[in-house]
């Protein structure tokens, strides 16, 4: 590894969802040049993906989310402060507002403060009172936002206007998913234990994800039951224990006893199902630019999404379906089989190739570090020159020095 930047990367857990997922593939891209930590709030199964390799010697997880850790925001802010003075990074890469107590922490170790933001101003609410506060942009540098949507969302509900911004959209390792999509996988199966047949006689409708309300989970299933004529396969966690968010559902799921229903329960390939899919339809009630579009195009999957979702409507316009309002289970079983009828059109291979040249990871990951060190220089030339030489400002009494006072 040449000689580089010292980066941490925070993100706020290794699931394998797109913000985690965003925030390591940074992480690895960014270690071939530089000596980068890689830092988790909650754990999950991502950093054991092979891919990931290179980062485990880097990478530390804090048990630090609001979501399982009883420590107030400042406890959490003077804890992050010292974690920063013992790494003395050059620059500091919060991955998502759900870590955005980092910001404030880096801002007064007078680090280098970059916030990638995947959030929309549905979940923004609950994030800037349990999470963080609403003075986080002002605590960052430099704003990266996974769509303008989520940018703009993000200013408007903090009232502030971010020093730079850098949109970087959505970002996919396109050969990695069509690796992923020619490998075998267990076949899904529905509440009476029975699997997927494989004879493909009717057609196949998928949706990725965790299975919760947010992600529209209980539109899919009512989706189902309005459509028999079609199978459904939710790819991802559908059960308890595997995601407790969808207990309700799960319930529903398992009276009705659906027998077009089908979930692959955790997997940490989903590409393989997506690829065996005639039509994806993205029924979160909020999604500001959820990976799984782009990969169901990239494997010449039909794709709808709505408006209302805030993801990915431009890129539906062109190769896809973009439904005014919000998801509806009535609307989709009603359109679904036009849509399924439709010929391929725009979903031929040239189609799946502008997707490709769009998202791709190599060209995108590039952009974004050249972009980093562009504004490291810029930051170090702006502040005072006894600042410059990389010396870590004094770290003085954490617990004692005033920091906002937010008990969540």
């Amino acid at each position: 590894m040449s000689s580089g930047m010292r980066i941490c990367v925070v993100c706020h857990e290794g699931s394998l969802t797109g913000a985690p997922r965003i925030g390591f593939d940074i992480a690895a891209h960014l270690r071939e040049r530089h000596e980068v930590t890689l830092l988790a709030k909650r754990g999950g199964p991502l950093a054991d993906l092979p891919q990931y390799e290179k980062l485990r010697d880097s990478y530390r997880v804090l048990d630090t989310s609001h979501e399982t850790c009883d420590e107030t925001y400042r406890q959490r802010v003077a804890g992050a402060r010292r974690l920063l003075a013992k790494t003395r990074p050059d620059l500091l890469y919060v991955n998502s507002v759900s870590a955005g107590e980092w910001c404030e922490a880096g801002s007064r170790a007078e680090v280098p403060v970059v916030l990638h933001t995947h959030e929309t101003r549905v979940s923004l609410p609950s994030l800037l009172s349990s999470v963080c506060t609403p003075r986080v942009l002002g605590y960052a540098d430099l704003l990266v936002g996974a769509s303008r949507t989520a940018m703009e969302d993000l200013q408007t509900l903090t009232s502030t206007r971010a020093a730079e911004c850098f949109e970087f959209g959505i970002c996919v390792d396109a050969a990695a998913v069509r690796e992923g999509a020619a490998r075998p996988v267990p076949a899904p199966v529905n509440a009476r234990a029975q699997a997927l047949p494989t004879d493909r006689q009717r057609p196949r409708i998928a949706m990725c994800g965790l299975a919760q309300p947010r992600k529209g989970a209980d539109i899919f299933l009512a989706a189902a039951q309005r459509a028999p004529q079609l199978d459904f396969v939710w790819i991802g966690p559908w059960s308890p224990p595997e995601t407790d968010l969808n207990a309700k559902t799960f319930d529903r799921f398992a009276a009705l006893k659906l027998p077009n229903l089908y979930f692959t329960g955790l997997t940490d390939n989903p590409y393989a199902h997506l690829r065996q899919a005639d039509c994806f339809v993205l029924t979160s009630r909020e999604d500001p630019n959820p990976l799984v579009v782009v990969e169901a195009l990239l494997l010449g999957c039909k794709t709808v999404a709505f408006a209302e979702t805030g993801a990915s409507v431009d890129l539906l316009n062109r190769f896809g379906y973009a439904l005014s309002g919000a998801p509806d289970a009535e609307r989709i079983a009603e359109l679904l089989p036009r849509i399924l009828a439709a010929p391929p059109g725009r979903w031929h291979e040239a189609a799946a190739e502008s997707v490709h040249a769009a998202v791709d990871s190599a060209t995108k990951l590039a952009r974004l570090e050249e972009m980093l060190m562009a504004f490291h220089e810029r930051w170090t030339a702006a502040r005072d020159p006894a600042r410059s030489d990389g010396e870590a400002p004094a770290n003085g009494d954490l617990e004692n020095e005033p920091l906002e006072e937010k008990n969540h």
